[in-house]
């Protein structure tokens, strides 16, 4: 997800409250080609970026304009840009969500990138996430990945270190919880979804026939439930031991944005373990120096951890637009004529092109070498005919309701088996 906050006044509510950034005075007799983005708390060296560079186009554009409007995923921006583009309002170009992907490209809204010169520069992970069904469905100017930021020095305090497998990780968080110390800090989204896909979903991707797992997953004579159950088996203990705090109800949990309590409650010592993206390492050494932590892998697997690369920024064309081929030049101008300043000042994780050189920062080298490896979870399986990032994020919610992993898990298949009846249609 694209970090733009800086771009908008802020202030965005839902998708009717949406704030649009005005970046010429005049522009009755050009394109307007309208960009919606999801916005996020976050790193603001992104959104200056972006702001200059949209705002040098439109000094330059004889022809086009560009004009940004954006609202956060917490706030409604999946609705939002499924609505939008249904009714044919205002979109030109977009930033996808993972979790939106499928559902769209069904809907026939993505413009196929794949003659764009910038995407012959990237390299094969991020080309693989960039497919969906043969089509190029963005160009990602970004990759990061989903791990654990570890508070090293609280965990000492407690005779502790950094877990590297599954039983070190309940040890820490059984030994802080006696101490009154909640281990893991929670939000709405990641902190619970990261744990139950890692547990659940690293055999399929370490196994040597993935390609068989994923046919069978597909076609529906391998259940989701045989890799998922351990997953929610997994994130229901952490629930029933506290490990997130007591007493969570669904509202609660679910109305928690991430980069708010969660941060707080890492930054302040009264959460060892928090999940977040790459990205956020320079924003914790910004705003709490003399923390000392360490990013790396989720210690959900019985032997060993795992992380979840993602592209997290996917810029899309709409199919359906008004002005494709504006809206082509304008893509073309900030991920090619732009590339270097687009990926200036970010300390994401992953490379995006080949033989692209990047600073890795001492602090994520354990999640950068599992990044690097065979046998890591993407955020999203485009090659999956059902999703898992959103729809376990709603069977974790499930479980906090009440439900069972074994109730999750076949829900999960119910899920599955609808999708791959659609499939097949």
């Amino acid at each position: 997800m694209i970090l733009l906050a800086g771009l908008l006044l802020f202030g965005c509510g839902r998708a009717e409250k949406t704030n649009e950034l005005q970046t010429a005075e005049e522009g009755r007799d050009k394109a307007i080609i309208n960009f919606f983005t999801s916005i996020e708390l976050g790193n603001s060296s992104s959104s200056s970026i972006y702001r200059n560079l949209i705002a040098d186009y439109n000094k330059q554009a004889d022809a086009i304009e560009i004009r940004v409007s954006g609202l956060s995923t917490a706030d409604g921006y999946n609705e939002a840009l499924k609505n939008r583009l249904d009714i044919g309002k205002d979109v030109d170009l977009f930033i996808v969500n993972a979790d939106s992907v499928k559902s769209l490209n069904a809907e026939g809204y993505f413009y196929d990138l794949s003659e764009q010169p910038v995407y012959q520069e990237l390299n094969e992970s991020a080309r693989q996430q960039a497919m969906v069904n043969g089509t190029a469905y963005c160009l990602p100017t970004k990759m990061t990945a989903y791990g654990l930021y570890v508070n090293v020095g609280l965990l000492r305090e407690y005779g502790l270190k950094p877990p590297q497998n599954a039983g070190e990780f309940l040890h820490c968080c059984k030994v802080l919880k006696e101490n009154g110390i909640t281990p893991i800090g929670l939000n709405r989204w990641y902190s619970m979804t990261v744990f139950a896909m890692a547990r659940g979903l690293y055999p399929i991707y370490q196994a040597e026939n993935t390609d068989e797992i994923i046919a069978g997953l597909n076609d529906g004579s391998i259940k989701i439930s045989e890799y998922m159950l351990d997953g929610f088996r997994f994130f229901n203990e952490l629930v029933d031991n506290g490990y997130y705090g007591d007493n969570l109800t669904v509202e609660e949990v679910d109305s928690i944005k991430a980069n708010t309590t969660d941060w707080e409650a890492f930054r302040d010592k009264r959460a060892a373990f928090v999940v977040f993206p790459a990205e956020k390492a320079s924003e914790i050494e910004m705003e709490a120096p003399d923390m000392e932590f360490i990013m790396q892998g989720i210690p959900a697997l019985p032997e060993g951890t795992v992380s979840l690369p993602s592209i997290s920024s996917r810029i899309c064309v709409n199919a359906k637009g008004a002005h494709v081929e504006e809206a082509l030049e304008v893509l073309e101008y900030l991920t090619t004529h732009k590339k270097n300043e687009l990926n200036q000042g970010e300390n994401g994780l992953m490379p995006v092109f080949t033989n692209e050189e990047f600073d890795l920062n001492p602090k994520m080298k354990l999640v950068y070498d599992d990044a690097s490896s065979p046998g890591q979870i993407p955020i999203e399986d485009m090659t999956l005919c059902f999703d898992y990032w959103g729809t376990i994020r709603k069977l974790c919610l499930s479980i906090i309701g009440g439900a069972s992993p074994e109730e999750a898990a076949a829900e999960y298949d119910r899920i599955q088996l609808e999708a791959v009846a659609a499939r097949s249609q």
